[in-house]
């Protein structure tokens, strides 16, 4: 697995994507939105994460990697071709919390992972805090 250059203690992206050209949109939007981020491999143990991203037109079982890390509480992303219909339906029934075009992706994906990075910044303040311990 190879890990970002980002400060220790920034949240991962786990980045489950086998197309060279995306990947490298992936970890760039990820730096830049303050993620370090993990690529995950098609048949190798996924890494913990606060989001996974999961592109669509990967080799592997993407379907079982969306189960399992969507099992772990984790938001997942998933991007694929728009005429994909059938795809998009499978990552959602997969566990995918999010399901885009790949020409929105350069849009969307940014606010979206700064978004959940403000939640799970928030959400790790107040349990440090101690209010809101179960």
């Amino acid at each position: 697995m190879q890990t970002g250059q980002v400060p220790e203690g920034e949240p991962v992206a786990l980045l489950y994507c086998t197309d060279l050209m995306f990947g490298v949109q992936l970890q760039n939007m990820a730096l830049k939105t303050g993620y370090r981020f993990t690529n995950a491999r098609p048949g190798s143990p996924l890494a913990d994460a606060a989001v996974m991203i999961v592109d669509l037109g990967s080799r592997g079982d993407w379907e079982a990697a969306i189960r399992e890390v969507s099992a772990r509480g984790v938001p997942v992303i998933a991007f694929g071709p728009h005429m994909d219909a059938e795809g998009r339906k499978r990552a959602k029934a997969a566990g995918a919390t999010r399901v885009l075009a790949n020409s929105n992706l350069a849009r969307d994906l940014p606010r979206m992972l700064t978004d959940l990075k403000e939640r799970v910044l928030t959400t790790s303040d107040e349990d440090e805090d101690g209010e809101h311990d179960a």
